[in-house]
């Protein structure tokens, strides 16, 4: 027979939105498990997205809106209880038309319904707020509370206070059937059973097909592809601020984004599809993407490119579920399609209020940190010669681009909810995100990785999906 484990709560998805409710459970009384399909935290969409720590999506009255605003002003606090890099940089929303320019004004009143901050533009004011904006803008709309954050460390943040807090992280282990017993369900998994009392089906793409197998409401996810262009630190560092395009129906379109990497970001589009595992790229959508941000931002069409990406997020026939299912009474929804880590924070809070109207009897708990440790950077360090004093692995600069040290790099491996690969590492500290892409730090990067896993050089995995890095 299987082993059976028990837990209070079932969080199902290693995502930001799973993490941040595990996080915030972690502050209870409650027993937490958290389930991942993946060998890491942070995969899938929560991996493949622009950062954008946005202050307004939807109209008023949303639950998606009322977790925005709740969200928004804590950022700061939120992102210094993590330790995860975040910037109050604004955003520019550009129309190039006087359709466009129409549009941004039915858009102001919607998003003033929504009580966000934001003002229409001149061009000559937008020039101000952005000098590199196209000069061919009609009319522009500026919101000087969006933000950038890095989704990743976010992630991977949420994982290792919840870790330290007692939740437990079962990655590479896949559900496989849901049974509902008098006091909870039991689910089965590739590599055991868990009893747990409720379930949050934090799942994204793969969301509809666990409420199905838990009995739940039936609900269609479909991968939605977004395609991205990387461009180097040496273009990004002259923007000012977000550069978006006027919205679609389905997307925001082909946006500037600066990240807090320093880099910047053109993309995403907006491609449903049917498989979850296509994140390739094509030539024709990389120019349309570069083609289409020349038209906000003149300059970028001849910014150093350094690498092409793209990721799924769950669409499908609700852009936004976070509620007790309708059948099963146990089972909590927490899925977005676009601004999961927008509105994780509050997300987080409302899934364990609803829980708890639900019968989850926890209290908060004295013992539970809330701060996460910090570990130092030595990019950010205001005195790199203590550091190195302290730990001489300071000292050693595995990645020369993003000035990831061997001391952050070990930090990363051997801390709870650890990297056991390359990417791993990258995401934990930025190592090989850089200009190279890791063509120079690789062999770093792979040789404290085979100490900390135990294994040999030429075994070290690439990614979460097990492709060797060698």
């Amino acid at each position: 027979m299987p082993d059976v484990n028990s837990a209070d709560v079932l969080v199902i998805g290693g995502g930001v939105l799973g993490c941040a409710v595990a996080e915030r459970l972690s502050r209870t009384t409650a027993k937490v498990i958290l389930i991942e399909s993946e060998s890491d935290v942070a995969e899938h969409a929560s991996k493949g997205n622009a950062g954008v720590a946005v202050s307004y999506y939807g109209a008023p009255g949303l639950q998606q809106t009322d977790l925005i605003n709740a969200t928004n002003p804590m950022w700061e606090e939120i992102a210094g209880r993590l330790h995860v890099p975040y910037r109050r940089m604004g955003g520019l929303m550009v129309g190039l038309n006087d359709e466009q320019a129409h549009h941004l004004v039915g858009t102001l009143v919607e998003i003033h319904e929504c009580g966000v901050r934001a003002e229409l533009v001149d061009p000559h004011e937008a020039r101000k707020l952005e000098p590199l904006v196209t000069p061919n803008i009609v009319q522009g709309m500026w919101m000087p509370d969006e933000g950038i954050i890095d989704p990743l460390r976010l992630t991977t943040a949420y994982a290792s206070l919840a870790a330290q807090n007692g939740v437990v992280f079962r990655l590479s282990e896949t559900v496989t059937s849901i049974e509902h017993q008098t006091h909870g369900s039991l689910i089965t998994t590739n590599r055991g059973q868990i009893n747990a009392r409720f379930i949050v089906n934090a799942a994204g793409v793969a969301a509809a097909a666990i409420s199905e197998m838990a009995g739940g409401e039936k609900f269609t996810t479909v991968p939605r592809k977004g395609q991205y262009v990387v461009l180097d630190r040496s273009y990004a560092h002259k923007l000012s601020t977000i550069v978006f395009s006027t919205h679609s129906s389905t997307t925001k379109g082909s946006n500037v984004v600066p990240t807090t990497h320093g880099s910047a970001l053109l993309g995403p589009t907006a491609q449903d599809h049917m498989d979850p595992e296509d994140k390739s790229t094509d030539t024709e959508t990389i120019e349309w993407i570069i083609s289409n941000a020349a038209k906000l931002v003149p300059s970028t069409i001849d910014a150093p490119v350094i690498k092409t990406f793209a990721a799924n997020r769950p669409a499908g026939d609700e852009v936004h579920r976070l509620r007790i299912d309708s059948e099963i009474a146990n089972l909590l929804h927490v899925t977005d399609r676009s601004a999961g880590v927008s509105i994780s924070p509050a997300a987080a809070e409302m899934a364990l209020q609803l829980l708890k109207l639900a019968g989850l009897d926890v209290e908060e708990s004295k013992s539970a940190l809330s701060v996460l440790p910090k570990i130092s950077s030595l990019r950010l360090s205001q005195n790199p010669e203590e550091l190195i004093k302290e730990n001489p692995l300071y000292g050693q600069v595995v990645c020369a681009c993003e000035f990831v040290s061997a001391a952050e790099i070990q930090a990363a491996l051997v801390g709870p909810v650890s990297a056991t690969s390359i990417d791993g590492v990258r995401k934990r500290t930025g190592a090989g995100y850089g200009r190279c892409q890791g063509s120079l730090c690789l062999a770093g990067i792979s040789f404290l990785t085979a100490v900390a896993t135990e294994s040999g050089p030429n075994t070290v995995l690439q990614t979460a999906r097990g492709t060797l890095g060698s």
